[in-house]
């Protein structure tokens, strides 16, 4: 009975015979074996669609959730030539031709002590170049990169390492905060795209200092504890152009990052400020950072806002995938960061609650946990480390254990950062 309820008012249909609109509610295998993180999603392009074909016999389509908008959408903003016909320029480019395959050099563990060293390097620099920009308008370029930079390198040795780290860490200030979180949300999307180590550290730098126009806006405006009026954010959209000013009149000359930081709020269907550019008009550093920007300010503590959970953020990017962000960096980006990632802390069927310690590659929705609370959240007595990935496949027998859902940050007085560092 409950396999039936589980598929009733679906429709089962060939993907070949999808159309964008269409909402896809089951596969025809579990979520979990499949390359789609989010489980139930809205058809939005025709490259999902092929997708589907390639990899499926058959969907289950919920006809009660059709969007016909999405139709409307293709059919007025996507180009004649699709982005993948189209030759691009070195600066239109989101992959490399020849992209680098990096593997960790350490184990997360122990690469923990030299992130966080970084991390707390990262967050002085920025704290001064704040408190120049506030008293003198001036800062000094080479000193945030030069901070920016062993970020990097740790994400180079580890890809796992930092990046918890920035999620776990607490810093009371979300524009340090935001800035540093982008800069590594950067450094680690570059590395699973395979740029070359330089421009990786130019992609990081863009994502510092995307926002640094903020600091000349008035601060009762940025720390507003409700949601800004359309004048107000007409004023806040004005950051953009201001952080470029700032950039450029303290000696910033690198283009890439120039343009990254002039285009970070520019959107894959033109809907973007400050010039509406749409698709690969907009450069890959701008692309990145806009989705760079979109995640962290979703996770985190805002004025107006609470914090989302990863998994929730990572929903709503893939549904936003071909509309706001370009599908195939949503897609790296999703690999990137995790679906569970690595410090999160997530609830079991059991009632159980862990700590993701680690990802598995072939299947995001499994990660390794290390159980700190039992059912009845209390805390146990011998911490227990289970791999989600390893667990029984045979059909015939029951999961022990699985994800329901990701907890708040700070679910049941839990540190997370207390179980990777001594």
């Amino acid at each position: 009975m409950e396999a039936q309820s589980k598929f009733k008012g679906l429709q089962k249909t060939a993907p070949k015979d999808l159309t964008v609109g269409m909402y896809v509610a089951q596969l025809d295998r579990d979520w979990k074996d499949t390359n789609f993180p989010i489980q139930g999603f809205y058809v939005r392009s025709q490259a999902t669609i092929q997708q589907l074909t390639d990899e499926h016999v058959y969907v289950y389509v919920d006809p009660r959730r059709y969007d016909s908008k999405l139709g409307e959408v293709k059919l007025r903003r996507v180009p004649k030539k699709s982005p993948e016909k189209t030759k691009l320029s070195a600066r239109e480019r989101l992959v490399p031709v020849k992209p680098q395959v990096y593997e960790d050099e350490v184990e997360t563990n122990d690469e923990m002590p030299a992130a966080e060293s970084s991390l707390t390097e990262a967050e002085i620099v920025l704290r001064e170049c704040v408190a120049k920009l506030q008293s003198s308008g001036g800062f000094d370029v080479d000193a945030i990169e030069a901070a920016i930079s062993p970020l990097v390198h740790s994400v180079m040795r580890n890809h796992t390492a930092l990046a918890a780290l920035a999620r776990m860490r607490k810093i009371d200030d979300y524009v340090y905060s935001h800035a540093i979180s982008c800069s590594v949300w950067g450094a680690v999307v570059g590395r699973q795209l395979g740029l070359p180590p330089e421009d990786i550290n130019l992609l990081a730098t863009t994502c510092a200092v995307m926002d640094i126009g903020k600091t000349a806006l008035p601060l009762e405006l940025l720390s507003k504890p409700e949601k800004p009026s359309e004048a107000e954010w007409e004023t806040l959209r004005t950051h953009v152009n201001l952080s470029v000013e700032l950039l450029e009149r303290n000696g910033m000359t690198d283009a890439r990052i120039l343009n990254g930081v002039r285009t970070h709020h520019e959107r894959h269907d033109g809907s973007g400020y400050p010039n509406n550019l749409a698709g690969n008009k907009i450069p890959a550093f701008g692309r990145i950072a806009g989705l760079v920007d979109s995640y962290d300010a979703m996770i985190s503590q805002r004025p107006y806002a609470q914090p989302r959970s990863s998994y929730s953020a990572v929903q709503e990017i893939h549904s936003q995938a071909d509309v706001l962000y370009q599908q195939e960096l949503v897609e790296y980006f999703i690999k990137a960061i995790g679906v569970f990632p690595v410090g999160s802390i997530v609830e079991l069927n059991t009632g159980e609650v862990g700590v993701v310690v680690s990802q598995s590659e072939n299947n995001r929705l499994k990660p390794k946990l290390m159980l700190i609370l039992t059912e009845e959240k209390l805390p146990r007595k011998h911490l227990v480390i289970i791999d989600l990935s390893t667990q029984q496949t045979d059909p015939g027998q029951p999961l022990q254990w699985w994800i329901t859902k990701e907890l708040p940050a700070n679910a049941y007085g839990l540190d997370p950062q207390q179980y990777f560092l001594d």
